[in-house]
């Protein structure tokens, strides 16, 4: 159908036609029953990812054996259950030298040496950002509260500073 440019810009059966083909889009977009009520689109969305927040607070106090150094640090992380990637970010102050190395530990208790998990790459630094795939037990050990963050220094070389991954929060539950 041509639009003609007249003095009147649209006939009344094309104003008609622009009303139909509108208010059908209307109706798409908003479907609505014979009832008058607005019917609910059943679709199956893809279901929301389960992403949990973590965070350590890092000192000597707790590290094995515990220690007065005044260093100090924390680490906050996300964990997708859907990708099992947990992405981290570490940051420490004031530590006796470089950092020999700076890991995830997952242990029965927070007084306890546990097995490394993961380590974070060029813990020299004052912050480090990583990411890693977690198998099924990892991640388990991680749900359960069982991890640690440990930063090794020559001076410490189990541990200056340390502290238990705790449970921040969940989203879309």
């Amino acid at each position: 159908m041509a639009l003609q440019c007249t003095g009147d810009f649209m006939s009344s059966s094309q104003r008609r036609f622009i009303f139909v083909v509108g208010l059908a889009l209307l109706l798409v977009a908003n479907p609505v029953s014979a009832s008058g009520r607005k019917k609910e689109l059943r679709s199956s969305p893809e279901p929301l990812a389960k992403v949990y927040l973590f965070k350590a607070d890092l000192d000597g106090a707790i590290a094995l054996p515990g220690n007065s150094e005044p260093a100090s640090g924390d680490v906050a992380a996300t964990y997708d259950a859907e990708t099992h990637v947990l992405r981290f970010n570490a940051r420490f102050l004031n530590l006796s030298g470089p950092a020999t190395n700076a890991k995830f530990f997952s242990a029965a208790a927070i007084d306890r040496v546990g097995w490394a998990t993961v380590a974070a790459a060029r813990p020299d630094a004052r912050l480090v950002t990583g990411t890693a795939w977690l198998d099924q037990e990892e991640e388990q050990e991680l749900l359960a509260g069982r991890w640690y963050f440990n930063v090794a220094t020559e001076k410490h070389p189990n541990g200056e500073i340390r502290g238990a991954v705790r449970l921040v929060n969940k989203t879309n539950e």
